[in-house]
């Protein structure tokens, strides 16, 4: 018997015997595996594949094991083995029918998938009972044989509708992917079994070959739930996890995982980069011991007491915002880091955190503390300095004399006294490098060595040795200091390094540089300064400044030729201060480039 049909070949009963255990085998793998890919939400397919199929099996097998010679078949007949083969084939028809007309509804309840298991046992078992009764109350001599190629015909041509239906009949509506990728497929499959096995005769070579386009239709059945259900969700799981890995490795944020008993479970690149580790040198070991295991104050870090430990008892979030990690190199670096509880079902599977490096966010906070050190400083000595300038604006000077003096930032570096002394005036221009209260304090000290009234050259001296004494040898002075007599127009005057002064003669019109007469204050530390004495004529006009108004960024070579010119175009019978202000808004307004220093100009007339 080759399906329902009797044959005399030993050798093609063995072929199909072995076709047929394979056939039931792969039809009830793909029951197993449609059952086991179901899902709540996914549509019904699977649900329905794994009951026909399951049935499938089982009447095959039931075909198997009542042919003549098998177990069963003593208590059976050869005609319900027949049926059994039959019964097989109409539940595939079943199958197709159902699929197609399903709504594609989806899987709302949990249960469903055993409901539908049970559903298909009971199918077999109220088969295989009414196979029993009917083979008990059959008629005498009913041909089964030819009843079932009969339906073996009808089979056919039902397959062949199905096919023509699902090609043609369906005008102006599209298949969908599973008419395409499985119904129309598996139709086209049993139509040419039908037709072959109709074509062929019990024995013959096309016997073997419908019964292998058979095994065929349920091997793409298999490999097609395989690719759909089984190997597609994974790949897709596989590409996620890639798109997962690629965005965590985009942040800038250092972000690790650890789980329940403080192993690391992943990590991105900003954090192994940041750490020296690869990637492999840290994931699976215990992560405190390796870069959490010493706190800023160098006392050791115990697990007990770390956050991201005692986040994976308490289950709870913890920002902390500084702390320091360790890298392999055996350097620390501080941190700022978040610890993320991560939950499953309301437990704790593990802790997320997330920290990044500030490093510099640090430096720029110290630096901020500093700044507001040196504005609190600078505050001081904006106040000693305005104390300073607010007293020489009181002074009543008893001659024809001017001073401008104008600061580049919230400080001058410059510095400006005039004393009336005795029928004499005692007067100084300095320029003090650097600024803050140490700047403060020097200029303290020359008001303090100006009221001593002594010789100018003993004034450099004392301010020399105090400033070498006590200030840092970076900081420096660079004064003219002069001692004039009204009665007599003498001018006795010592500068230490300073700008020459410019002397204006009205009788000839001419300059003279009064040239400094020793090095600068501060730097060595027994300097001599020498004294020079002038003649000077009424109308002559004595000028003195600092750098910051004839030199620029760009032009620091300048030799006083702007200074000359400005005084050439002024109008020099201005009084004293009048013509001071004049003279400084015409020498900036000469000079092209922008101030970036302070400003000082001191004029006084004879």
């Amino acid at each position: 018997m080759l399906g329902y049909e009797e044959t005399d070949s030993p050798a093609y009963m063995l072929i199909y015997m072995l076709m047929t255990i394979l056939s039931s085998f792969l039809a009830l793998m793909i029951a197993v595996q449609a059952w086991l890919y179901t899902r709540i939400g996914d549509a019904y397919n699977n649900l329905i594949l794994a009951g026909i199929f399951l049935a499938i099996g089982v009447f095959d097998v039931l075909h198997l094991m009542t042919m003549p010679g098998m177990p069963a078949s003593a208590f059976t007949s050869l005609d319900m083995s027949r049926e059994y083969w039959f019964i097989a084939r109409l539940t595939e028809l079943l199958m197709l029918v159902v699929l197609i007309l399903q709504k594609r509804q989806t899987i709302q309840l949990s249960h469903f998938k055993g409901a539908s298991i049970t559903l298909s046992i009971f199918y077999i078992i109220s088969i295989v009972m009414l196979t029993i009764v009917l083979n008990e109350v059959r008629p005498e001599g009913l041909n089964i044989q030819a009843i079932i190629r009969s339906g073996v015909v009808v089979l056919a041509l039902c397959h062949i509708g199905l096919v023509a239906w699902l090609k043609f009949g369906k005008k102006g509506l599209r298949l969908s992917n599973f008419e395409n990728s499985f119904i129309l497929p598996i139709a086209l499959y049993y139509m040419f079994f039908y037709l072959i096995l109709l074509a062929g005769e019990p024995g013959h070579i096309t016997y073997i070959t419908a019964h292998l386009i058979k095994f065929g239709a349920l091997g793409y059945l298999f490999v097609l739930l395989y690719i759909q259900f089984g190997e597609k969700p994974y790949r897709e799981i596989e590409r996620l996890s890639a798109t997962y890995e690629r965005f965590l490795n985009t942040v800038g944020e250092g972000i690790f995982g650890v789980d329940l008993q403080g192993r690391l479970t992943f990590i991105n690149d900003a954090a192994s980069k940041m750490l020296g580790f690869r990637r492999d040198e840290l994931v699976g070991r215990l992560l405190h011991p390796i870069i959490h295991h010493t706190k800023r104050n160098g006392k050791p870090h115990y697990i007990e007491d770390s956050p991201i430990y005692l986040s994976l008892e308490t289950a709870e979030f913890s920002f902390i915002a500084e702390d320091q990690f360790w890298r392999k190199d055996g350097t620390a670096f501080p941190i700022e880091y978040f610890v993320q509880p991560v939950l499953e079902q309301g437990k704790i599977q593990g802790v997320l955190v997330t920290f990044k490096d500030i490093t510099e966010p640090l430096k720029l906070k110290e630096l901020e503390q500093v700044h507001q050190a040196v504005q609190v400083e600078i505050g001081l000595a904006a106040k000693v300095q305005q104390d300073l300038f607010d007293a020489m604006e009181r002074t009543n000077l008893p001659l024809d004399m001017g001073v401008v003096s104008q600061a580049y930032k919230e400080l001058n570096g410059d510095f400006y006294t005039v004393i009336p002394h005795e029928g004499e005036l005692i007067f100084s221009v300095a320029d003090v490098s650097g600024k803050g209260l140490p700047a403060a304090i020097q200029m303290t000290m020359m008001q303090f060595a100006m009221e001593l009234r002594e010789s100018p050259a003993a004034v450099l001296g004392q301010i020399n040795t105090f400033s070498y004494t006590y200030m840092e040898s970076s900081r420096f002075i660079t004064m003219f200091n002069g001692r004039y007599n009204q009665q007599t127009r003498t001018l006795c005057y010592s500068s230490a390094g300073h700008e020459p002064g410019i002397l204006y003669n009205r009788l000839t019109g001419k300059f003279k540089e009064l040239m400094p007469t020793g090095p600068i204050l501060g730097i060595i530390e027994q300097a001599s300064f020498a004294e020079q004495h002038i003649q000077l004529e009424e109308g002559d006009i004595l000028v003195l400044f600092t750098d910051g108004l004839t030199e620029r960024k760009k032009n620091k070579t300048d030799d006083g030729e702007i200074l000359r010119q400005a005084l050439e175009q002024v109008d020099k019978s201005l009084p004293a201060a009048e013509l001071a202000q004049t003279l400084f808004d015409r020498i900036n307004a000469l000079e092209p480039l922008p101030v970036e220093d302070d400003q000082t100009l001191l004029i006084l007339k004879a």
